[in-house]
């Protein structure tokens, strides 16, 4: 669990905590509250804003606290939001961004750091870029026979894959990049 200023500043991560139905982030938030764990009650003022769903289950350790509890509202089975709580739910949106930002960047060091590339360079790279832009300006055959053709289109399910084709990369890529 993290906690942010308000620039996404990462002030200090709880954690590991094990989450399963009762140790969710409320109950983890009430446990850093209430023990206040590295002194987390002299970093919050009265009227600090907490916005997050997940803790609809310690509002009332956060408002006993004077903390100000914001959250999206409910749908409730309407359709839509009237002005007032769709404007609402955009300011709790809005400041959320911190807290998801900072995540995500955690997220993309991580990735960075301990994933293999998502795409693999190929030995003929500048031959197949050479080759897209030859064909760049060739016309779309396949629109051109979708176009000209009544086509018709027929439900499938899981037993006609059996049928189709089995295709290697170099087929793959001979369709789609031409070589």
């Amino acid at each position: 669990m993290l906690i942010t200023n308000t620039t996404g500043y990462i002030v200090v991560a709880y954690g590991p905590y094990l989450s399963d139905s009762s140790n969710n982030d409320a109950a983890m938030q009430k446990d850093i509250l209430i023990k206040n764990k590295d002194g987390i009650l002299n970093w919050i003022a009265e009227h600090d804003i907490v916005v997050d769903r997940d803790f609809r289950d310690s509002t009332g350790t956060m408002q006993a606290l004077g903390l100000d509890v914001c959250m999206p509202d409910f749908l409730n089975g309407r359709r839509r939001f009237d002005a007032l709580e769709a404007n609402r739910s955009r300011f709790i949106s809005k400041i959320r961004l911190v807290v998801e930002s900072a995540n995500d960047r955690i997220a993309c060091a991580l990735v960075n750091a301990y994933r293999a590339p998502a795409i693999s360079s190929f030995s003929n790279d500048d031959q197949i870029a050479a080759k897209m832009l030859a064909c760049l300006h060739e016309p779309n055959l396949l629109r051109t026979r979708l176009n000209n053709e009544i086509l018709h289109w027929s439900n499938n399910d899981a037993s006609d894959l059996a049928h189709f084709p089995i295709l290697t990369l170099y087929q793959i890529r001979l369709i789609t990049v031409g070589m």
